[in-house]
């Protein structure tokens, strides 16, 4: 398959910026180097393009019920104006997607897949939905998926709005919409997936050159810089996310990946659910874990095996530099008997590697939520 130009190619290639495909689109994997605008945005801000990452609107008197018998929160306890992360899952348990569900209105959500799953979520939702009346449907190329993050995200973002950005009034997982550097009906998000705080705008596909050029002209002030999608795997390691398709998948529960927290008690009944209660009482055979190898080692190849005492005991997933940790780290399955914090596990080479069952970069999450 070809891959797809964005709307951004001729301004990328405009600043040089070292083109890669991801999920079948060519964009900007890097304008200097990743590692530089990794730290650029764990110090000030940074600018990330997600195309592909489409709004599937999901709308219906019966939406709320539809969705609570569907994906794993409680959307009942999800307010007009705010979000949550969960998965939709299949009847094993397995992820289908991970997915941001927001609520702009009472019977109207936006559920925010993986750029690569957009067709196979649109598809279970709308023929899921049908019997209850509710109508799914991707918004597509009517949008342009920017990601702003970093901890002077606020001010570079407030700098092109009258729209109250503060803390107070866009709150982790909130939602408006607003006129952002001259362009009305931005929807801005506060979500991201760096572990800083961030906001993605949803952005009028024909006004999204202008719009790019002019928020990076803005921020500039703040050290704003425009980042690839090479840095944007090293953030996201840092903090233990997982991503669909590597980490996860339709043959992982959220029990497996230790996203067991985002499945919500509650009566409905939704696809999975048995297996995922079960494995919540029991346990399970494996667990993602977090592997942080020694300074200087070598990046494991991708489905290198994990072991103890010889023995194989796992699977690495995914792979990266911890830049701001300044050590190599990987994901993993790893047997459940050996994925408690601190335990030492093996890789190819003879590498000792200390197991981590949350992030190694700001753990609590302080810096998201700021």
């Amino acid at each position: 398959m070809t891959a797809k130009r964005t709307p951004l190619y001729h301004a990328f290639l405009a600043r040089n910026a070292q083109m890669a495909e991801k999920a079948h689109f060519l964009t900007a994997n890097a304008f200097t180097d990743a590692k530089a605008e990794h730290e650029a945005v764990r110090s000030a801000a940074g600018l990330f393009e997600i195309f592909g990452q489409f709004l599937v609107e999901v709308a219906g008197r019966e939406a709320e019920r539809f969705l609570n018998e569907t994906l794993v929160a409680d959307f009942s306890k999800v307010a007009p104006g705010r979000g949550v992360y969960c998965g939709i899952l299949n009847e094993n348990g397995g992820f289908i997607d991970d997915v941001i569900t927001f609520r702009p209105a009472d019977d109207l959500f936006w559920v925010v897949p993986a750029p690569h799953r957009v067709d196979r979520v649109e598809a279970y939702l709308r023929e899921r939905g049908a019997p209850y009346g509710v109508h799914a449907v991707s918004l597509g190329y009517r949008y342009v998926s920017l990601s702003l993050q970093g901890p002077k995200s606020r001010d570079c973002l407030a700098a092109v709005t009258d729209a109250d950005v503060s803390g107070a009034a866009l709150p982790s997982f909130g939602l408006l919409t607003a006129t952002v550097a001259g362009v009305p009906g931005v929807i801005v998000t506060r979500t991201g997936f760096t572990g800083e705080l961030g906001y993605e705008l949803w952005v009028p596909t024909e006004h999204i050159e202008n719009f790019y050029d002019a928020l990076l002209e803005a921020g500039k002030s703040y050290s704003l810089v425009p980042c690839g999608a090479g840095s944007m795997g090293s953030l996201r390691i840092e903090k233990r996310y997982p991503i669909w398709g590597r980490d996860i998948g339709e043959d992982t529960t959220p029990v497996e990946a230790g996203l067991g927290w985002t499945v919500k008690p509650k009566e409905a009944d939704y696809p999975g659910k048995a297996v995922v209660e079960r494995q919540k009482r029991d346990g399970t055979e494996r667990l993602l874990v977090l592997l942080e190898l020694p300074e200087g080692a070598a990046l494991p190849e991708m489905a290198a095996t994990v072991t103890h005492e010889g023995d194989p005991v796992g699977k690495v997933t995914s792979v990266a530099m911890g830049h701001t940790v300044g050590r190599p780290l990987a994901l993993a399955y790893v047997r459940r008997d050996l994925a408690s914090d601190g335990h030492t596990v093996g890789l190819p080479g003879d590498i000792a590697v200390t197991v981590r069952r949350g992030a190694v970069y700001d753990p609590k999450s302080t810096r998201s939520r700021a």
